[in-house]
C-alpha cells in the first residue's frame, strides 16, 4: 500500500499542471528607494474574494443532499473533522487532533483533541461536542425522520469520552479497508449546547432543529458563515479564531452566476474565480486574456446518467445495454467539452490506482488506458473516421432488443415488439423518459433529436426540472408517482471507493424515501442481491494495510459489472480548468484539491 500511495503522490504532482503568471514592476523616480536596513510590509487587501457558483441547495449541514456546490460551503466553515486529506490526496491527522492512538487490531481508535478550540459563535469545541455529532447521525431513526441518513452506525460500536484529558475513544464494530474515510473523514463536528438549547426551545429533536437550520451553519473552520440568499449568494468572513494557518481573503463571496454569463463576469472582473470549467470556447477564452490565470487536471468523476434499475423495461439488462448504445456520448462530448472531453466505461477516474496494474502506474492521472479499461465494453461504435456509428449502433441496440423479446420469462414477457414495428412495454409504445436541468436543455434536444429518435425503434422524452424536484425522483425522496427512467447529473469521486456505501442493496428505499443507491441497482443479470452484497463487503472489508491487491481485484469486479449491468452511463470525464483572476496567486488545485481547500494558500498578488 506504500508503493501505491507513494505513486498517486508522485503523479498526481506530476499530472497538476498550474499555469502561473508572471508580473513587472515599475518604479516611481520620484519616490527614493528604501534603504537596506528599511523594511516594508505589504499592506492587507480587504477587497472581497468573488467565486462564481452555480446554484446551492442551500444544505449547508451534512447528511441530507449532497451537492458539491453546498459542500464547498461546508468545507469552508468546517474545514475538516477528525481526520482530513492533502493535497497529493493522504489522509492524514486534521488540525483538531493533538495525538492519535490506534489498537493493534484497528479497533479502538483514540483522539486527543486540541484544548482551545472554539465554534464561530465561541462555543468551546470539545470531546462532548465530537460524541453528541457522531450519537447525532447514529440515530438513524430520528434522523431518517428529518429526511437525513447516514452509514456511522453500520461502523461504530461505542464511543466513550475523558473530559479532563480531552479524549475520545472509539470502538469500531467493523475495521474496512477505508476505516479512515468513512468514519472520521470530513465528519463535520456540531456545537451541542447551541443545538440542545434551540431544539429545546424550539420543542425539537436535535435532527429537527439542524434540519431547520439547514442553511446556517456553525463551524469552527477557516470562514464563518455570514449570510445566505438563496440563488443569489453566501457571503463568509475569515475566522480570527481559527486553529490553523489563516487564510489570506478577509471576505469571500461565493455568487451563483448563470453559465450563459459567466465568462463574461470573470472577463469584466467582477467574479475572481470560477471552478471546473469544462466549456471549450470558455477554457479557450481564458487561456488567451491576459488578465487570468488557469490550473487544469483529470477531473476525479465525470458526467452521468442514472438509471434506474427497478423500474419498468430498464429492469432489464439488455434494455439498459440497448439504450447505452445508441446514446450518442461522443456528441454530447462535442456539443458540451469540445477538445478537452474524453468517454469512460464505468464509475472510475483517471487518478485512481486500482485501474492500473503495478507496471502501469505511470498512466495514473494521465488520459491513457490501462489493460483493465480496455477490456471494459465500450459502448461508442465508431466508423473508420472515429466518428459515432450511428447505423452500427442501432443495429446492436436491436440485437440486444430483439433478444430480450425472444424471453418471456418475469418481466422479459412485457417487452414485445421489434425494431421495424416498434417495441412495446406492456402493450403500449416503449418509451424512455429522461430527466435533466435546464442547463442540459440545448445539449440533450440535439443529441436526442426527432429524426434520430425515429430510427430506434422506441421513443425518447426529454423532461426538463429543477434541481430539487429532479434530485427528488432520482433519489425516490418523493410523494410523486414513478415516471422518468434515466436521470442526468454528474458524479464525484471520494479519496478512496468504498462502493458498498452507496450501491448496497439496503440502501435501496420504498418510494417516497431517499435512497443512496441512486440507480436502484442489486445486481442486475450478473450477480443476485446475495452476490452482489457479498462482493460489495469483499471489497469493503480489505485490510487497510495488507489488502491492497485483494481490494483492487473485487473493486474490478464491482467495475466490470457496472460496464456490463449499465446502471449508471459515464457520459464523460473531462480535463477541469479553474479560470481566475491574475490578481490572485499561490491558488495550486488539483483533481483532489478543491478551490474550497486550495484558497485557504492562496493570496492577492
Amino acid at each position: 500500500m506504500r508503493k501505491f500511495m507513494t505513486l498517486i503522490l508522485v503523479v498526481l504532482l506530476v499530472f497538476s499542471l498550474v499555469a502561473c503568471s508572471q508580473t513587472t514592476t515599475t518604479e516611481d523616480p520620484e519616490t527614493p528607494a528604501p534603504t537596506t536596513d528599511e523594511t516594508t510590509e505589504k499592506p492587507e487587501n480587504d477587497r472581497p474574494l468573488v467565486v462564481g457558483s452555480p446554484d446551492f441547495n442551500g444544505d449547508f449541514h451534512e447528511g441530507w443532499t449532497n451537492s458539491s456546490y453546498d459542500k464547498n460551503i461546508r468545507r469552508l466553515v468546517w474545514g475538516f473533522g477528525l481526520m482530513t486529506d492533502n493535497p497529493q490526496g493522504e489522509v492524514i491527522d486534521s488540525p483538531l487532533v493533538e495525538s492519535k492512538t490506534v489498537s493493534d487490531d484497528l479497533t479502538m481508535w483514540t483522539f486527543k483533541i486540541k484544548d482551545g478550540i472554539k465554534f464561530h459563535n465561541g462555543e468551546e469545541l470539545t470531546v462532548k461536542d465530537i460524541k453528541f455529532t457522531y450519537d447525532f447521525y447514529m440515530d438513524k431513526e430520528a434522523l431518517a425522520a428529518t429526511g437525513g441518513s447516514s452509514s456511522l452506525n453500520d461502523y461504530v460500536n461505542e464511543i466513550t469520552i475523558d473530559e479532563e484529558k480531552n479524549e475520545i475513544t472509539f470502538e469500531l464494530k467493523k475495521v474496512i479497508f477505508t476505516t479512515d474515510m468513512t468514519v472520521f473523514y470530513e465528519q463535520w463536528i456540531l456545537a451541542e449546547d447551541t443545538i440542545t438549547e434551540g431544539a429545546t426551545a424550539a420543542g425539537q429533536t436535535v435532527q429537527e432543529f439542524v434540519k431547520s437550520n439547514i442553511s446556517n451553519p456553525i463551524g469552527y473552520g477557516p470562514y464563518v458563515f455570514e449570510e445566505y440568499k438563496p440563488s443569489e449568494y453566501v457571503r463568509l468572513t475569515r475566522n480570527p479564531d481559527y486553529i490553523d494557518k489563516a487564510p489570506a481573503f478577509k471576505e469571500i463571496i461565493v455568487k451563483v452566476v448563470p453559465s450563459e454569463t459567466e465568462m463574461d463576469q470573470l472577463l469584466l472582473g467582477e467574479v475572481d474565480l470560477l471552478f471546473q470549467a469544462v466549456e471549450e470556447p470558455k477554457i479557450e477564452a481564458a487561456i488567451e486574456a491576459d488578465n487570468l490565470t488557469t490550473n487544469n487536471y483529470y477531473r476525479h468523476g465525470g458526467g452521468t446518467m442514472v438509471l434506474h434499475t427497478d423500474y419498468e423495461a430498464f429492469q432489464l439488462t439488455e434494455v439498459r445495454q440497448a439504450f447505452a448504445f445508441v446514446f450518442n456520448r461522443p456528441k454530447v462530448i462535442e456539443l458540451f467539452l469540445g477538445k478537452y472531453g474524453i468517454a469512460s466505461q464505468g464509475p472510475y477516474s483517471k487518478n485512481q490506482w486500482m485501474m492500473y496494474d503495478d507496471d502501469e502506474m505511470d498512466l495514473l492521472g494521465t488520459a491513457a488506458n490501462g489493460r483493465f479499461e480496455d477490456s471494459l465494453i465500450n459502448y461508442d461504435i465508431l466508423d473508420a473516421n472515429g466518428k459515432f456509428d450511428e447505423a452500427a449502433n442501432i443495429a446492436k441496440a436491436h440485437e440486444l432488443l430483439d433478444a430480450a423479446v425472444a424471453r418471456t420469462d418475469g418481466e422479459y414477457a412485457h417487452l414485445t415488439g421489434d425494431g421495424t414495428n416498434g417495441y412495446m412495454w406492456k402493450g403500449e409504445p416503449l418509451n424512455i423518459k429522461i430527466a435533466f436541468t435546464a442547463f442540459w436543455s440545448d445539449t440533450y434536444h440535439l443529441v436526442w433529436n426527432d429524426e434520430y429518435v425515429s430510427k430506434l425503434g422506441f421513443d425518447v422524452t426529454l423532461v426538463g426540472l429543477d434541481w430539487p424536484v429532479m434530485y427528488g425522483h432520482w433519489t425516490g425522496n418523493t410523494t410523486e408517482e414513478r415516471q422518468y427512467h434515466a436521470y442526468v447529473g454528474g458524479v464525484s469521486y471520494l479519496i478512496k471507493s468504498n462502493p458498498r456505501a452507496d450501491y448496497a442493496t439496503d440502501q435501496i428505499l420504498d418510494w417516497g424515501h431517499p435512497s443512496n443507491n441512486g440507480p436502484r441497482f442489486s445486481g442486475g443479470s450478473t450477480y443476485t442481491p446475495e452476490e452482489w452484497d457479498n462482493l460489495l463487503r469483499d471489497i469493503e472489508n480489505a485490510h487497510p494495510l495488507t489488502g491492497a491487491d485483494e481490494y483492487r481485484e473485487n473493486w474490478r469486479k464491482y467495475i466490470v459489472a457496472f460496464n456490463k449491468e449499465v446502471p449508471i452511463i459515464p457520459v464523460y470525464s473531462n480535463n477541469y480548468f479553474d479560470l481566475y483572476s491574475s490578481d490572485i496567486e499561490n491558488l495550486n488545485t488539483n483533481a483532489l484539491w478543491s478551490w474550497s481547500r486550495a484558497i485557504l494558500d492562496a493570496n492577492w498578488k
